[in-house]
């Protein structure tokens, strides 16, 4: 917030409350007894120099200096460099230098001692103070727009302080040493800063001691050595005036919750949502005092922010966390959690259905009660939301800055009015829903995995584009839930990303359920009506329309990579549907120092791989690790009934690869488990490298595959093959063994006919 709309906030102390002062009255402040004391204090030396004739003494004094060689400026300056860091006042010495050296060698001298001591006294109050001191003060408004102000003008606050010749230098070195000022900001302007005011004290001190020195005093002299101060102070007093550095900043973060962001998405505004909101983005939050380095900012607070957040700090590094929406990301807020919850309300309903062919008799009247299940949902999303809590993150050490975050350079990034100094960072801003650019979609208007959570009626008529992972759970989710469901696809069969054979039972499942899908289509316009939306799509070669309530987007995700200025780090990107952040095979982006994990940067949007990306980052970026992202063996599940898991090569893919495979497959129709749960639809097939056990892949089609495929998950991180899962014993009867049994297809497979005659021979002995 600029001061320019906060009047009181730039009260000079004592101003009465709501009495704004005008600029003249505070320049008026600011102490024009300085030159009036300088000028008695030259006027006291003039005359004592007189009556204790001190210009046949700095002679003396001066003769002596030289007479010690090169060791009389080493001597001055070391004294001058002592006087410094003991804040002593160094105006006298730079005085001393003029009457003793003369003009060259003074400045040169008090020029190169002044910054030595200057510097000295800064990093003493730098490293043995500044922790301390905010400690003590960090929760302190004033103490925070100092150091904000410090941090954001310091090289314009040394500046026009070193070119005042009247501040008191002694207290400047330590008191900037306690703000975020830049060591080498501070080095630099102080030592260019200070060469007008020691060329007006050298040169002027020289030329009145000389006079002294002759028995005569230069009045004139004296006259324009003060009319040239006075010039430089009004001078810089003006500038200081006219670049606003005398006002006041305020303090940071969210003061009261009308200043805190609206987001989307957390309606209604209910008892559950306040809670969540006061978890993930509390309105009264305060952001921090950044520390003056960072070992690790994390720019983005989803699954993979927060897991390099907690990870980093609770191995003892400094960490930084920004996020400028809800902390928890996608997952948390929009994502995976209260889809679950939803669908797992939804398999409810279908049991209910279903339950006859089990013997269960369930009561008429018995129906979904949708905004019960959708108040479950938020209800449970509020209580999970505590472990991604902004106020736990603070108490395992993150510093945790609520706000846009923009990088402002290669090791620098800026949020809410303050810089972040950093060794290294990681972009984990995620990614979002497309829009896809449909005429009239916007007008119409549409649901998306941001709002669809928000829905408290339920829409009749619902129309789900997109018939990937997203738009397949929803669909079925809210078909079994009341709705009726249209689901519109591009291609000829849904989910077809997926296993064949493990898309085509789902998709029977789906028109068994009353899913209507329309496939091989490409929506064309959208309008409203007055009974709803009308949505236009074209099918072999002829548009035709449906009228649908609601439009639910599940077409894919798009990086955040908008408002990073990730140009000013030096960090490529691809933008609109793009790879978003480009990365190397261990997540370093094209600037060495920043990393990026998750979604902003993976072809694969799960939230175990943005966790997985975390923790190779952190290896990588903290202790030098050389993990590699090619080297995690992922796998993946579509949350329908049945469930589709799937991990590493698919047929499809070993097929594309040209890779030599031969493929085992056990139906749930022929495991015990599966046919009393009244579970048989779906299989367990596994893909094995041709005459090797070695597993290359496998797809699991059950109602809980995805709870089945980390075994096979397990093995081949392990490197273990199939018939090593041949020989682990499985409780009876779970649907899990359907794993076993497909290694022990894979062991017949071992039995030749050859082998086969041997053995015959052998047993035949035996008998």
């Amino acid at each position: 917030m600029d001061t320019a709309d906060n009047p009181q906030s730039m009260q000079p102390e004592g101003a009465a409350d709501g009495q704004a002062v005008p600029e003249e009255e505070q320049a008026q402040t600011v102490g024009w007894w300085r030159p009036v004391l300088l000028l008695g204090l030259l006027v006291l030396v003039l005359i004592l120099a007189r009556v204790f004739g001190l210009g046949d003494k700095l002679g003396d004094l001066r003769d002596w200096i030289r007479g010690l060689g090169p060791l009389g400026p080493l001597f001055f300056m070391v004294i001058y460099v002592i006087a410094t860091v003991t804040a002593l006042p160094g105006s006298v010495f730079t005085i001393a230098a003029g009457a003793l050296f003369g003009s060259v060698l003074g400045v040169i001298l008090v020029s190169i001692a002044a910054t030595i001591g200057a510097s000295l006294a800064f990093l003493i109050a730098r490293y043995f103070a500044r922790q301390a001191v905010v400690n003590w003060l960090g929760h302190h408004e004033k103490f925070q727009r100092l150091d904000r102000l410090t941090e954001e003008r310091g090289a314009i606050i040394v500046a026009l302080t070193r070119l005042t010749p009247l501040f008191p230098f002694n207290f400047l070195n330590y008191g900037l040493g306690l703000t975020r000022v830049h060591f080498g900001t501070y080095v630099f302007w102080s030592w260019l800063c200070m060469l007008p005011g020691i060329l007006l004290y050298v040169v002027g001190s020289d030329a009145i001691f000389r006079a002294l020195a002759q028995g005569r005093v230069s009045w004139l002299l004296i006259i324009v050595f003060l009319a040239v101060l006075f010039s430089v102070v009004v001078t810089v007093r003006w500038v200081n005036r006219r670049l606003g550095i005398t006002r006041k900043y305020p303090a940071a973060g969210f003061q009261d919750a009308a200043d805190a962001p609206a987001f989307q998405g957390l309606s209604p505004p209910d008892e559950h949502n306040r809670e969540l909101a006061a978890n993930v983005h509390p309105a009264d939050w305060v952001n921090p005092e950044p520390a003056l380095d960072y070992n690790l900012v994390v720019i983005g607070a989803g699954t993979a922010g927060l897991v390099c957040a907690a990870g980093a700090a609770g191995l003892g590094a400094k960490v930084a966390l920004v996020e400028r929406r809800l902390m928890g990301g996608d997952c948390l807020n929009y994502g995976c959690v209260p889809s679950k919850a939803i669908i797992r309300s939804s398999r409810v309903s279908a049991d209910l259905r279903r339950a006859g062919s089990f013997g269960v008799q369930v009561p008429e009247g018995a129906a979904v009660d949708f905004p019960a299940v959708m108040e479950r949902m938020r209800r449970l999303r509020a209580g999970l939301s505590r472990h991604d809590a902004a106020r736990r993150f603070r108490d395992l050490g993150v510093d945790v800055f609520l706000g846009q975050g923009r990088f402002t350079g290669p090791d620098t990034m800026k949020v809410d009015g303050r810089t972040l100094h950093f060794k290294k960072a990681v972009i984990a801003t995620g990614a979002r829903a497309v829009h896809p650019a449909i005429p009239g979609l916007a007008e119409a208007g549409c649901l998306t995995n941001e709002t669809v959570f928000s829905l408290t009626t339920k829409p009749r008529r619902l129309l789900v584009m997109g018939g990937g992972p997203l738009g397949c759970e929803m669909a079925q989710a809210f078909q079994r839930l009341g709705c009726q469901v249209i689901l519109l696809h591009k291609h000829a069969r849904i989910m077809n990303r997926e296993d064949p054979d493990a898309a085509d039972l789902v998709q029977q499942v789906f028109v068994r359920e009353g899913i209507d899908l329309i496939l091989n289509a490409r929506p064309t316009r959208v309008t409203q009506t007055d009974a709803g939306k009308a949505v236009y799509f074209e099918q072999n070669g002829r548009e035709q329309s449906i009228e649908v309530d609601e439009i639910l987007i599940g077409a894919g995700r798009v990086p955040n990579v908008e408002g990073l200025n990730l140009e000013a780090a030096g960090v490529k990107y691809e933008g609109g549907q793009g790879r978003g952040v480009l990365v190397n095979d261990r997540l370093q982006t094209t600037n060495p120092h920043i990393y990026a994990a998750g979604d902003i940067c993976l072809p694969f949007k799960f939230t175990h791989l943005a966790d997985a990306s975390a923790r190779i980052v952190i290896r990588n970026a903290l202790f030098f690790g050389r993990q590699k992202l090619s080297d995690l063996i992922i796998p993946w599940c579509t949350y329908t009934d049945p469930e589709v898991a799937q991990v590493g090569l698919s047929e499809p893919a070993a097929q594309k690869e040209g890779v030599a495979y031969q493929v085992f497959v056990k139906p749930l129709r022929e495991v015990d488990r599966a046919v009393l749960d009244g579970e048989e639809e779906g299989f367990v097939k596994i893909l094995v490298k041709k005459d090797s056990d070695k597993i290359l892949g496998a797809t699991i089609v059950a109602r809980h595959a995805g709870e089945m495929i980390s075994e096979v998950t397990c093995a081949m991180v392990g490197k273990m093959g199939l018939s090593t899962l041949a020989s682990v014993i499985h409780p009876y009867p779970t649907q899990a063994e359907a794993i076993r049994a497909a290694g022990d297809r894979y062991n017949r497979t071992r039995l030749t006919r050859f082998r086969k005659k041997l053995l015959d021979h052998f047993l035949a002995w035996r008998r």
